[in-house]
Order: structure tokens, then C-alpha cells, then sequence
């Protein structure tokens, strides 16, 4: 398993705990009794398995599209065709282009985990609404990460960790805020990621790979977060450290 699908995997039990499940229940009355899903950034489909373990879904199409190939490959060996009585298609794609040479096949909604702080809104909203009328954003980062203990480093790697994200790539830190202003918000809630110690299953691998992340991109605007990175896995480490990030789930309308 790469390293980027033991992340997601390790994170399942995060996302589970973290998700607004009255935005979740809202998501569930508004889809037919087996709908048929378009899942973006599907990563190693944890999703699908979730919403059929929580009996959210009990039939239907889902289909699972990420450009990322060896994660969805093992989301692939790990559930095959079938999630229950919901069938399950795999598609290593980009999302938008897939999305487009599906025009002609209409989706009762778009999922996106922790996918729509990753692209530009309007072109997002633009591009699914020619496939589904709705879209269930969950764990959508809501600009804000915060570290303990304390470290006189913080506030300009977490600024630079949020330049890079405005700068270096699609997105930004205001993703959900984005998202709501470009789509008719049906629903929305809180989903924070809150990890403290003493650290459950996972955890470790979860800071572990966002620690990566922060100083890797921070890397990328020329601001030097070794020493940073290096103090905060000293903590991780010894089981001190604390993560918290702010997200939101949205179910939004998109046409």
C-alpha cells in the first residue's frame, strides 16, 4: 500500500468521528432509495463503505473516480465490485475530466471528501452541475490549523502553510466559505479534526503525514519549517502533541 492510501485509511476512523452526521442525515432524505453517486477524490473509498455500514445507502451505483491510482487500487482490492447490495465501479481519472465525458450520464449527487478545499469552486460548480443536481461536501477545510504545545514558530508556518494553499495550487483555505458562496447551501455543520493525545488507532500516521504536508509546502514558499517539523515529531514522538483543524460539511445544491 503507498504511503498516501495508508494516510487515508489511517484517517477513516478521524473522518467517521469528525463528520456532522445532521448534515449526513439531511444528504440521506434528499437521495432516492438507490441512487446512483459520481465520488470524486475518492481516495481509497472509505466513503462508500461508510455510508453503507451507517445504512445511509442501501443500493444503488456508486461509482469512485481519483486521479490518485494506487489509492484507489487498494480501495479497489479491499471491497471489489459490491459494498453491500450497492455497486461499486472504479475509475482513475481526473475529476473534471471525468465529469465532462459523463455529461450524458446524470447522478443523483456528487461526494467530495476533503475535495472541494483542493479545487477553484465556481469551475467545480460549474462542472458537476452538468451531472447532478447535488453535491455532499464533507470535512471541507474551514482556514484554520492549530498545533499545542505552543511553538514560537506557529504563526508563520501556518501562514505560510495557508499562502501556499491561495498561491501554489487550486483552492484555498477558505474552501468551505467558497463553496457556499458559489452553490445554494441546503446544509451545513461543523466537522473539526481534533487529535490529542493519548493517540487512538492511527493517529500517529495521520500527524505523522500532516507534518509532512505543512512543512513541504511551506518548503514550497520559500520559508525554511525544518526546525519546526522537527520539534513538532519530537512531541509527536512523546505523545504531546495536539492537532485541530477547522472544517465544515455542505450539502449544496448545484443547479
Amino acid at each position: 500500500m503507498s504511503d498516501h492510501a495508508a494516510y487515508l485509511d489511517a484517517k477513516r476512523a478521524l473522518d467517521d468521528r469528525s463528520l456532522d452526521r445532521e448534515v449526513l442525515d439531511r444528504f440521506a432524505a434528499e437521495l432516492p432509495p438507490a441512487p446512483t453517486i459520481l465520488e470524486v477524490g475518492a481516495g481509497t473509498a472509505t466513503m462508500v463503505e461508510r455510508l453503507v455500514d451507517w445504512g445511509v445507502i442501501e443500493g444503488g451505483r456508486w461509482v469512485a473516480v481519483d486521479a490518485h491510482e494506487a489509492a484507489l487500487a487498494a480501495g479497489e482490492a479491499r471491497i471489489g465490485d459490491a459494498c453491500g447490495d450497492v455497486g461499486v465501479e472504479f475509475h482513475a481519472a481526473d475529476a473534471f475530466e471525468f465529469a465532462a465525458a459523463a455529461a450524458d450520464d446524470r447522478f443523483d449527487a456528487v461526494v467530495g471528501c476533503a475535495f472541494f478545499d483542493v479545487v477553484d469552486a465556481a469551475p467545480a460548480v460549474d462542472a458537476f452541475a452538468d451531472v447532478a443536481p447535488m453535491a455532499y461536501a464533507p470535512i471541507t477545510y474551514d482556514g484554520e490549523t492549530r498545533f499545542a504545545p505552543a511553538d514560537p514558530d506557529d504563526d508563520a508556518v501556518l501562514d505560510g502553510y495557508h499562502r501556499h494553499m491561495r498561491e501554489f495550487r487550486p483552492g484555498g483555505p477558505d474552501g468551505a466559505t467558497a463553496l457556499a458562496r458559489e452553490a445554494a447551501v441546503i446544509a451545513e455543520g461543523a466537522s473539526p479534526w481534533v487529535i490529542e493525545p493519548p493517540y487512538e488507532s492511527g493517529e500517529r500516521t495521520v500527524l505523522s503525514h500532516l507534518l509532512d504536508t505543512v512543512e513541504g509546502a511551506v518548503g514550497e514558499t520559500g520559508l525554511d519549517a525544518s526546525g519546526w517539523a522537527e520539534r513538532r515529531r519530537e512531541a509527536l514522538d512523546d505523545g504531546q502533541l495536539r492537532y485541530e483543524a477547522a472544517n465544515r460539511d455542505l450539502l449544496v445544491h448545484l443547479d
